[in-house]
């Protein structure tokens, strides 16, 4: 085969000459393939290479890191902090804190977050407290103050923004939009104001009520999301149910005698069911009847929204038919009204003034609004306790953030402040928000929480108190110690790694197996016998090598700084010096001499590691160390790419695109060759074959 070429040669196996021409040819192509394996061998062992040096270079990028990281001044610059009394103030440091100490001589006050509470029980008794887990519909009588409903359909919708569609709710024919000062609208996770006339401004959106579509006074990006909680006049949904139907699950807390069901029966006739309310059931839901007339075809649970037909509902679907692949169904149209609540709650915090709109459906429980209220955004925690039967809202922050007012203020509607018994203002059961007040190193001041930062120290209060504290921060040097000996342990366990690939024996016995070998070996076999053959790929490789006499160099030699002390201007002046195994290049520590060194001067430290300057003399360890890391990379890189790479990007890989057309080349040969082979023996076939039909011709005249 010669690329898209196919020849078609009938082959003829030895029916004349009695010969196994299939193992003759099989016998003369495997002779003929021997510098084909050996390019093929050839290939896999610079792949192996590649992967090799692959390999090596995320070894070199994760030291890079280190280095990257002991470029940073903070990792020289560690600090330790300690307070005379933790019991009252304790203090964390931040690398490169400046030294210093800090007495605090007065707490006056400890900043406090502000909590707002219920007057009283919210319960009717105390022997039958509010389920905080059932419908507030249901429980409504429990509480001790009455609840007042509103009607309506609550909803939500997400819409992620089309180029050039329009932005709408999509309500469904006769539908309307009501009670638009609780609708909420937001484009991500910004609010809009919402209008319902005019030509809204920048911030603001324009709600056409019949139609749901939104208008916004700002251009709005494609693929943005808009959130939107408002309410509806109703709610109307189109359900598909077939005789096997029993049951249709609609939202809960239901309005009674509001509920309009209709459809088209067997006989294309419209039919329009509606529910009479009927009593409350030994669990204390509100059941009603589904009624077409004056016959009953189901029933429903207003506080559930669950309908459940009797058998007499069956009779409304079409016959079925002995063709008829699909069972009857109906298509319903539901119009429904539930009862629900709204209110709106302010909270003053660091992130400046916010506000937020809850509608709460009947359906939810008291546990489901306080999940609402402590998942949004005001920053507040609300709770109910059994035993107290009150309810509480406590500001997570602490301080004063509104100077004028409260920190927690109910803005609208009545549950929080009718039933539930909440008070705004100075009034009723609260603790006020108070900021942290104190003086420092002389100086009175305040802040809104018990832990600030100051000049990179951060303090926390637990105590008034009148007793001076004193905050001490010093130089960490047990912790700079750790830094460099980690840097050393890294340092050893890159250069042992680069060894152990210089020095790894090699084979030469052992090369990558041909299709014909893997055959006649166990994948164990396989396995063993591969990973001799890789061992040795990068041995004595001059990139490596290169790379190891750098970087001994470079830890070896002088830095050259103005401000570094004399005696401390190489690494063995500070107690890292090599290991006495000559034929390594890893790094040992005297511990002693160079926490020493550390203790003397730990700005000499940082200038001998990470000093900078023009010439590689001038330059400290880690910036030398980086500079050659990064330039072998580069060298692997060029020789071997990455992951990303394509093949014509770096050198290996065009040696293996050009073996891959010599592979492709020799393959076509070989199919000629074989072919020719074939042919051959045919024609000789061929030949045996009409000789021996003359001979039996002419041997017929001699019998």
């Amino acid at each position: 085969m010669k690329g898209s070429e196919f020849i078609m040669v009938m082959r003829v196996t030895g029916l004349a000459s009695g010969m196994n021409i299939d193992e003759i040819v099989e016998n003369m192509m495997k002779a003929q393939s021997i510098p084909l394996n050996k390019i093929k061998q050839q290939k896999t062992l610079l792949e192996w290479q590649r992967d090799s040096y692959r390999e090596m270079n995320t070894l070199l990028l994760d030291f890079r890191s280190q280095l990257t990281n002991m470029k940073l001044s903070s990792f020289y610059r560690t600090r330790s902090v300690a307070s005379t009394n933790e019991d009252i103030v304790s203090a964390t440091v931040a690398s490169g804190a400046g030294q210093s100490s800090y007495t605090i001589s007065e707490i006056s006050s400890l900043a406090v977050a502000e909590s707002r509470m219920t007057n009283s029980g919210i319960s009717k008794q105390s022997s039958n407290k509010v389920d905080t887990t059932k419908s507030l519909f249901t429980v409504q009588g429990a509480f001790a103050n009455e609840m007042s409903w509103k009607q309506g359909s609550v909803e939500s919708k997400s819409i992620v923004t089309k180029e050039g569609e329009p932005i709408t709710l999509g309500l469904a024919d006769g539908v309307q939009i009501t009670d638009l000062e609780n609708m909420t609208v937001e484009v991500n996770g910004i609010k809009y104001t919402v209008i319902d006339s005019g030509t809204p401004k920048s911030g603001e959106v324009m709600v056409n009520k019949d139609t749901g579509e939104l208008t916004f006074g700002d251009t709005i990006a494609a693929n943005s999301t808009v959130k939107v909680n408002y309410v509806t006049d109703k709610k109307v949904e189109n359900k598909t149910i077939t005789k096997d139907t029993t049951q249709i699950q609609l939202k809960g807390a239901l309005v009674a005698g509001q509920i309009k069901l209709s459809f088209k029966d067997g006989t294309d006739t419209t039919i329009e069911l509606s529910d009479e309310y009927t009593g409350i059931d030994t669990n204390g839901n509100r059941i009603g009847k589904i009624k077409d007339g004056d016959k009953v075809v189901g029933e429903i649970n207003y506080e559930t929204g669950v309908i459940t037909f009797n058998s007499e509902f069956s009779n409304y679907f079409p016959a079925e038919t002995e063709n008829s692949e699909e069972k009857p169904k109906l298509e319903l149209t539901i119009t429904s009204q539930q009862n629900y609540f709204s209110f709106g709650l302010t909270t003053h915090t660091s992130k400046g003034q916010i506000d937020e709109k809850f509608l709460i459906q009947g359906s939810e429980s008291l546990n489901s609004v306080m999940s609402k209220v402590n998942n949004s955004k005001l920053g507040v925690t609300m709770f109910y306790d059994s035993y107290s039967d009150k309810v509480t809202m406590t500001r997570k922050e602490t301080g004063v953030y509104n100077e004028n007012g409260q920190e927690i203020e109910f803005t609208d509607g009545d549950f929080l402040t009718q039933v539930l018994g909440f008070q705004n203002g100075d009034s009723g059961n609260y603790i006020k928000a108070e900021n942290a007040t104190f003086t420092v190193n002389g100086l009175e001041t305040s802040r809104q929480s018990n832990t600030f930062s100051m000049n990179g120290v951060t303090f926390t209060l637990k105590k008034t108190t009148d007793t001076p504290v004193t905050i001490n921060v010093n130089n960490d040097n047990d912790a700079l110690f750790e830094n460099i000996k980690n840097f050393v342990d890294k340092y050893n366990e890159l250069v042992e790694k680069i060894e152990k690939k210089l020095s790894e024996p090699k084979y030469k016995n052992y090369l990558p197996l041909t299709d014909d070998e893997k055959e006649k070996l166990s994948e164990t076999q396989q396995e063993k016998w591969e990973n001799m053959a890789k061992s040795g790929i990068l041995r004595n490789d001059s990139i490596l090598s290169g790379l190891i006499t750098q970087m001994r160099t470079a830890i070896y030699s002088a830095v050259n700084q103005d401000d570094l002390d004399s005696a401390m201007k190489s690494l063995s002046a500070i107690g890292i010096t090599t290991t006495a195994d000559f034929t390594t290049a890893k790094l040992e520590i005297n511990e002693s001499k160079l926490k020493a060194a550390i203790e003397k001067d730990p700005n000499s430290i940082e200038l001998l590691f990470n000093g900078t300057g023009a010439t590689d003399g001038q330059k400290g360890v880690i910036q030398r160390l980086y500079d050659k890391v990064n330039a072998t990379m580069d060298q692997l890189k060029e020789r071997a790419g990455n992951s990303y790479s394509v093949n014509n990007q770096f050198t290996i890989g065009r040696q293996l695109d050009d073996l891959d057309d010599r592979i492709e080349r020799f393959e076509d040969r070989l199919a000629d060759l074989e072919t020719r082979y074939y042919s051959q023996f045919t024609a000789m076939e061929q030949a045996i074959q009409k000789a021996n039909s003359q001979a039996a011709y002419l041997a017929q005249f001699f019998q």
